[in-house]
């Protein structure tokens, strides 16, 4: 497996194609060469991890002691390789998960990471698959299409994002409403500055753009209590997470 996944072939094998020296007469040839000089193309390493993949799918439903022993059977640590090939396999594999209020849960510390979350909806990361921690079976993650995460995109845009009129919007940042005025840049031409609602410097291809225009916000106002109770909306503050011990997380991953 690990030839597979990890080793590319060497491209453009065969005498005269590209990467190889053309056949020439003796007297034109070094006389001195070694033997991987004359290849400028030569076998590189890859990622190719859709046989790997396939191989955790087939494994669902499996406990995951008897999956990890029948991998690291043929998985051995003698290469660094081999190793890489390890690494990929538990980064596919959620195993530190804990039951919390009824679901299955890990403890999200990575990148944004948002504490307590069920092992189904973490944002990042390359995990695909989960170990039950009652049950100790290896589950599948369900993927979402790219359809359905456009469609959560656009559904979160519009609870935290309203148009007023043309160079108005309500917007809302960290739970906080602000109001955003607009101006509209020309489609041509080089164009940077920073954005007021993104909270960043950036280009034209970064701009919030509505009927074919590029829509720049040059200003924003934390709207007040009567503006808020005006346009029917509410700020929503961060609420703490609940409380678990440190022997609770460190019993829920031992079992």
């Amino acid at each position: 497996m690990h030839k597979v996944v990890i080793e590319r072939p060497r491209w453009n094998p065969g005498r005269g194609k590209h990467g190889r020296r053309a056949n020439l007469p003796d007297e034109l040839l070094p006389k001195f060469e070694g033997m991987k000089r004359a290849h400028s193309c030569r076998k590189g390493l890859t990622d190719l991890l859709g046989p790997l993949k396939r191989w955790l799918q087939a494994q669902v439903g499996r406990p995951w002691n008897d999956v990890y022993s029948e991998a690291c059977a043929v998985i051995k640590p003698d290469s660094v390789i081999r190793s890489h090939i390890k690494t990929h396999l538990l980064q596919f594999v959620e195993r530190h998960t804990f039951m919390h209020t009824g679901t299955v849960c890990i403890l999200d510390t990575g990148y944004l990471g948002r504490g307590i979350v069920p092992v189904t909806e973490r944002r990042y990361g390359c995990s695909r698959f989960f170990v039950h921690p009652e049950t100790g079976l290896l589950h599948a993650i369900r993927q979402k299409s790219w359809r359905e995460l456009r469609a959560q995109r656009q559904a979160a845009r519009a609870e935290n994002f309203r148009w007023r009129d043309c160079n108005f919007a309500l917007k809302q940042i960290e739970g906080i409403w602000f109001g955003c005025h607009f101006r509209v840049v020309p489609p041509e031409g080089r164009f940077k500055a920073y954005d007021h609602a993104i909270g960043q410097e950036v280009g034209r291809g970064g701009l919030v753009r509505r009927d074919g225009q590029y829509l720049h916000c040059i200003t924003k106002c934390q709207l007040s209590r009567r503006e808020l109770k005006r346009y029917g909306l509410r700020n929503a503050y961060a609420v703490p997470l609940p409380a678990v011990s440190l022997c609770t997380l460190r019993s829920a991953f031992i079992t």
